[in-house]
């Protein structure tokens, strides 16, 4: 469609192309002039008011060329102040409204005046032409410290801030990037037009959007020095966007991404690795060395493991050695147990001469100066060879296949779900309690300070690695974010990922100069990535164990009939059943209503007297319930001629068998056999409420019953609806399934 106005300005004098303005409280950074940015948009398409450029050349005569200017442009028209400080102009009175060619030298006279003594004077002037009034929106830039540029679609004006109603994403934005940001931003709905006033143009802001982050847009014309751009406001009316308002900020110095490697590492070693040496075993007082060894001979790893040691010959039982090189066989994973003033010499020495080096030791960069000064030779030492380190300040390498680990009593059966750490101790939280919950592990590694092997790098590697089909991270900040995005793109719809972050709440707090910058913090900034990637987002270790106990289950399984979609509530109790509801809420689950032909073939089975068979479903079962009841209740809904559901949350009353029963769980146990005998396509989640009631041999009864059958349980209604949502994202970015849902 035809813009309100044209895209051409007419420019007298106008700033030098790209030569921003020094920052006076951040060095290293400084703002383009808004005539310049301007003129930039207009190149790659985007339309902005027709306007004139003035440079003020003569102090004493302000306002020269003001009129003249005016007088070629339609009236109204705005001025803007530009000049170094000049960046929020409405915050310093740098722009005046409503003008005509009449007032407009007045009114810039007066602007000057007041500039000048705020310590501000203007470089020079912008006159444009006042657009009319249309939907006011910010499109914004800037630069994560993680991820490189991240895109923000809000609301905008002058409540931007203070509504925050935003939506990011992360660049570069493809065609279909760019359409969903339209369509689910939360501002949305203003686009579609009320009170006679029509639809805005959504394809005009998509076009926008890609103009400024897509292939070949304003971020890739300006790289690594972008540091914030925005937009605010663009104003959307039914003719089309226009770009009313625009901010840049750079750098002088490109912030440019680590190079990725050119060969990715192959990590089969570190996870199975043909022998393991131990440096920091004590002959007389045992310490972390030791607690190592003692690991590996309980997990079975005998032959193959060794000690380093300068005069022993023997520490624990093991085989001790001076040197690697006076080992008899094969080593590829030395572990470091020694003091952090030591651990340089020994990485020195074991360069090139093992695959994989593991510091547990900590005290370097998490230190301050001198650990970090450690830590700088330990990264130099390394780089360059085929050698790589894990950590320091980390517990290392979990894998039962590969007889690999870092604690006592670790399990031993193997299994399809891989999670790389950057904290030792939640790793330990991770195998013993997900060990309980039934989670078994392909690998699992801690790493810690990650000065060498991050998390970019083990994603890389897992996404192919034919072992893993889960993958769950932990992480406290990111090192090659650039990569790391990478890596979830190729994961995305291939293997589902879950992502727990820590310490979000301290990552905002950099200094930035526009809308945009103040308002993508971390979160924002991470449901970007998920957005992006199709990865599941955490905020507790509980969700995380359960989310990666659901997946292990059901990731790869044909579990849906086609077309299914929405979550089935199924158990006793009416409060129960609303509290599962707003779980199911609070996770983004949609719980379909039951067709009406199908809740009157239930109220004819007899189910539903004064309750609710709608969905929730209340199912009266209990200690005194006939043994099939789960499966007789479900049978009409997801049975043949039912609803395609794509998962069923049953809750029972664990209480109601101890208070009204006397043969414990059995009765329970049998009606979830009956359940799962039946074989429904569906995914199941199983919440057992008020299981604490329940003796421990009976909750251990429950809990290996669940195990033996793959029933997923879950310890509460949050936690259940957060594994199940996914469970269900990961359905929507994998690719379209064959018959029966069969994965091609």
């Amino acid at each position: 469609m035809t813009p309100p106005t044209a895209p051409d300005a007419t420019t007298r004098k106008a700033p030098a192309a790209f030569d921003p303005l020094p920052d006076r409280d951040r060095p290293g950074r400084g703002h383009v002039p808004e005539p310049v940015v301007k003129s930039m948009l207009r190149r790659h398409g985007i339309h902005t008011p027709r306007g004139a450029v003035i440079t003020i050349t003569d102090q004493a005569v302000p306002d020269a060329g003001l009129a003249e200017a005016a007088a070629d442009l339609r009236a109204p028209v705005v001025l803007k102040a530009w000049g170094q400080g000049l960046v929020h102009k409405s915050d310093v009175g740098a722009v005046r409204l409503g003008l005509d060619a009449d007032s407009v030298a007045a009114a810039g006279t007066d602007m000057w005046q007041r500039l000048h003594a705020a310590g501000l004077p203007p470089h020079g002037w912008l006159v444009e032409e006042q657009h009319p009034s249309g939907v006011e929106l910010i499109v914004g830039v800037v630069r994560d410290e993680s991820f490189g540029h991240v895109v923000l679609l809000g609301l905008g004006g002058i409540a931007t801030e203070m509504l925050d109603l935003t939506a990011l994403r992360v660049a570069p934005l493809s065609p279909a990037d760019a359409q969903a940001l339209v369509e689910s931003f939360p501002g949305a709905p203003l686009l579609t037009g009320s009170r006679g006033r029509p639809p805005a143009d959504r394809d005009a802001l998509v076009s926008l959007l890609l103009a400024i982050a897509g292939e070949g847009g304003v971020i890739d014309e300006l790289g690594g020095r972008l540091a914030e751009f925005e937009c605010n406001p663009v104003v959307a009316t039914a003719d089309g966007v226009v770009a009313l308002d625009a901010r840049l900020t750079m750098v002088s110095s490109p912030l440019g991404a680590r190079p990725a490697p050119e060969v990715g590492t192959d990590f089969s070693r570190l996870f199975a690795p043909r022998g393991v040496a131990v440096v920091g075993a004590s002959a007389n007082k045992p310490g972390f060395g030791n607690r190592f060894l003692a690991a590996y001979r309980g997990i079975g790893r005998t032959n193959d493991l060794y000690a380093l040691h300068p005069s022993a010959t023997e520490i624990d039982g093991v085989s001790a050695y001076p040197s690697l090189d006076t080992i008899p066989g094969s080593v590829d994973y030395l572990v470091v147990a020694v003091p952090a003033a030591r651990v340089p010499e020994v990485v020195e020495s074991a360069v090139g001469k093992v695959k994989f080096i593991h510091v547990i030791t900590g005290g370097f960069g998490e230190m301050g100066t001198a650990g970090k000064d450690l830590e700088d030779r330990l990264v130099a030492t390394v780089r360059g060879t085929d050698t790589r380190l894990l950590g320091p300040n980390c517990l290392g390498v979990f894998s039962p296949a590969g007889q690999q680990t870092f604690t006592l009593g670790s399990p031993r059966e193997p299994g399809t779900v891989s999670v790389v750490s950057q904290s030792g101790g939640l790793s330990g939280d991770l195998v013993t309690a997900g060990d309980r919950r039934g989670i078994r592990y392909a690998k699992l590694v801690s790493i810690g300070n990650a000065i060498d092997v991050n998390h970019a790098d083990l994603v890389e590697w897992l996404v192919d690695d034919a072992d893993t089909e889960v993958i769950g991270l932990y992480l406290e900040g990111v090192k090659d974010g650039d990569r790391l995005l990478r890596a979830l793109r190729r994961a995305s719809g291939r293997k589902p990922v879950v992502v727990l972050t820590g310490g979000s709440s301290r990552q905002g707090a950099r200094a930035v100069s526009s809308h945009t910058g103040s308002m993508a913090g971390a979160p924002k900034v991470w449901q970007a990535v998920a957005e992006a990637t199709g990865i599941s987002l955490v905020h507790t270790l509980d969700d995380l164990l359960g989310t990666l106990g659901y997946l292990q289950r059901y990731a790869h399984r044909a579990h849906t009939p086609e077309g299914a979609e929405g979550l089935l509530v199924a158990g006793l109790g009416g409060g129960a059943s609303v509290l599962a509801a707003d779980a199911a809420d609070r996770a983004g689950l949609t719980i379909t209503p039951l067709r009406q032909e199908l809740r009157t073939r239930l109220r004819d089975l007899g189910y539903g007297a004064g309750t609710s068979v709608a969905n929730p479903l209340e199912i009266p079962i209990g200690p005194a319930s006939p043994v099939d009841i789960l499966r007789d209740a479900l049978e009409p809904v997801l049975g043949e001629g039912g609803q395609p559901y794509a998962d069923v949350l049953v809750h029972v009353n664990v209480a109601a068998y101890f208070n009204y029963g006397t043969a414990g769980l059995t009765p329970l146990l049998d009606a979830l056999g009956s359940l799962l005998q039946r074989g429904f396509p569906q995914r199941v989640a199983l919440v057992p409420r008020n299981l604490d009631i329940a003796p421990p041999t009976d909750q251990e009864r429950l809990s290996a019953f669940a195990e033996r059958n793959g029933l997923r349980m879950f310890r509460s209604f949050d936690e259940a609806a957060v594994a199940i949502g996914a469970a269900q994202r990961f359905d929507r970015y994998r690719p379209a399934t064959g018959p029966a849902g069969a994965r091609p």
